[in-house]
C-alpha cells in the first residue's frame, strides 16, 4: 500500500521564472533597505538616538505599506470581478472574512488562508462552452498593486517637503511593485499557485477553462449554504487524463475526495486520494497535504494506520500543518491521530475543544455539520476498536 512520493528531478524548464522571481525580490529588497538608509542618516543628522527612532518609526510604515497592499491586491480582484461580471462572494484578509450568507448579508469572521494573505472569491458569469471573461479577474491584483504604486510614485515627487509621507508613499511604490512581480509572473511555488500561475494554466484548454469557472461556482454554493455532497455529480465528473497534468484541473478531483468524505464513504475516498497522490504532476503541496490528512483519516477509522498517516510527518506536511493549524478540517484530523492511533484520551479531549473554538469562528456552518459527522465517525471507530464502516 505504500504510496511514498519519490523525489522529482529539477526542472530546469522553471528556471528562468525562479531567477527572474529572485531578481525581483533581491531589488526590491534592496531599494527598500538603500532607502531606509539614507533617510534615517537625512534626517537624524549623525544622532544616533534620532537615527534609531527613524528607523522605527520607517519600519512600523512599512509594515503599514505591506497590509496596505494586501488589501489593495484582493481589492483589484473585486473591482476588476464586478467589471467582468462576477458577483461578490467573500472578502479574506490577514484572517478576517467579511462574507455574503445564504440570507444575503454580509456577515463577518475568521479565516485564515494559508500561504495567502488574502482571498478575494466571486461567483462567476454563466460559462459558455469554455466563453466567459477570467482574466481581469485573475490580474486585478496585480494591476491594482502597478497602478497604486506609480499613483504613490507621482505624490512621492510631489511631497519631498513632507519626510514621513515622502516615506511611506515610496514605500507604498516599492511594496506593491514587489506584490505585482510576485503574484503576476508565474513563478513555480511548491504550496500553492499565484495569480499569474493560476491565469497561464486556465488559458490553456477548454477543460481548464471549465474547471476553474466550477471551482469558483462550488465556493459560491458553499458560502450559500450547500455542502459538497448535494452538488449537482456533474461538477466532479472526471477530466481526461491529458487535461489532469494542469493543477486547475486536478483541483476538482481533489475537490471530489473531499465531496466523498462529506458523503463518509471513506473506502472510495482513500482509493480515489491514493490515485491522485500516485501523480508526478498536476497537485500543488497544499492539495497533496490535505489529502494526505483525509486519507490518514480513512486509514485510521479502517483501524489500519499505513503510509498516508506515517506521510504527515514529513517536514513538508508539517509545516503546512502548522500553518492551517486552526482548520477545523485540521483539528479533525489530529484528533483522529490522537484518539485512534496514539490512543491518547486527554490529547484528543485537548483538540475536541480547540476544534469547538474554531467551528464558533468558521463562517460556513454546513462545513462544521460536516465536520462533527466526521468527528462522530472517529468517535464510532474507537468505540468499535478501530473501524466505523
Amino acid at each position: 500500500m505504500s504510496n511514498k512520493k519519490q523525489k522529482k528531478p529539477f526542472d530546469f524548464k522553471k528556471l528562468p521564472l525562479i531567477i527572474l522571481g529572485a531578481a525581483a525580490y533581491l531589488i526590491v529588497c534592496g531599494g527598500l533597505g538603500w532607502m531606509l538608509g539614507s533617510f534615517t542618516d537625512t534626517a537624524a543628522g549623525g544622532n544616533d538616538a534620532l537615527a534609531f527612532a527613524y528607523l522605527m518609526g520607517a519600519l512600523a510604515l512599512l509594515i503599514a505599506a505591506f497590509f496596505v497592499q494586501i488589501i489593495l491586491h484582493e481589492a483589484g480582484h473585486l473591482v476588476f470581478g464586478l467589471l467582468s461580471g462576477y458577483q461578490f462572494v467573500s472578502f479574506n484578509v490577514l484572517g478576517f472574512i467579511w462574507q455574503k450568507g445564504p440570507d444575503g448579508k454580509l456577515h463577518c469572521g475568521r479565516m485564515q488562508i494559508a500561504g495567502a494573505g488574502g482571498q478575494c472569491l466571486m461567483s462567476p458569469p454563466d460559462y459558455d462552452e469554455g466563453r466567459f471573461p477570467f482574466t481581469l479577474y485573475n490580474l486585478g491584483g496585480v494591476i491594482m498593486n502597478l497602478v497604486v504604486s506609480a499613483v504613490c510614485l507621482l505624490l512621492a515627487l510631489i511631497t519631498p517637503q513632507f519626510p514621513l509621507l515622502f516615506l511611506f508613499l515610496l514605500e507604498l511604490t516599492l511594496v506593491g511593485v514587489f506584490f505585482a512581480l510576485t503574484n503576476g509572473l508565474p513563478i513555480p511555488v511548491a504550496a500553492i499557485q499565484n495569480d499569474g500561475k493560476n491565469l497561464l494554466c486556465i488559458r490553456k484548454d477548454v477543460h481548464a477553462r471549465r474547471a476553474f469557472w466550477v471551482q469558483m461556482t462550488i465556493a459560491a454554493e458553499i458560502t450559500r449554504g450547500k455542502r459538497l455532497k448535494d452538488m449537482p455529480d456533474a461538477w466532479f465528473a472526471a477530466y481526461p487524463e491529458e487535461a489532469m497534468e494542469n493543477p486547475i484541473v486536478s483541483a476538482i478531483a481533489v475537490m471530489n475526495t473531499s465531496r466523498l468524505m462529506d458523503m463518509l464513504d471513506f473506502t472510495a475516498a482513500e482509493a480515489a486520494i491514493r490515485t491522485l497522490l500516485a501523480r508526478e504532476k498536476g497537485l500543488v503541496g497544499l492539495y497533496r497535504m490535505t489529502m494526505g490528512c483525509d486519507g490518514a483519516v480513512c486509514e485510521l477509522i479502517a483501524g489500519r494506520p499505513d503510509d498516508l498517516t506515517e506521510s504527515l510527518s514529513s517536514k513538508e506536511n508539517q509545516q503546512l500543518m502548522k500553518a492551517m493549524k486552526t482548520y477545523p478540517s485540521m483539528l479533525r484530523t489530529q484528533y483522529a491521530i490522537a484518539l485512534l492511533r496514539d490512543r491518547d484520551a486527554d490529547k484528543a479531549d485537548a483538540l475536541l475543544a480547540d476544534f469547538e473554538a474554531a467551528a464558533r469562528k468558521h463562517p460556513n456552518p454546513q462545513e462544521i455539520i460536516g465536520e462533527r459527522e466526521l468527528l462522530l465517525a472517529i468517535q464510532n471507530a474507537a468505540l468499535n476498536g478501530g473501524n466505523a464502516e
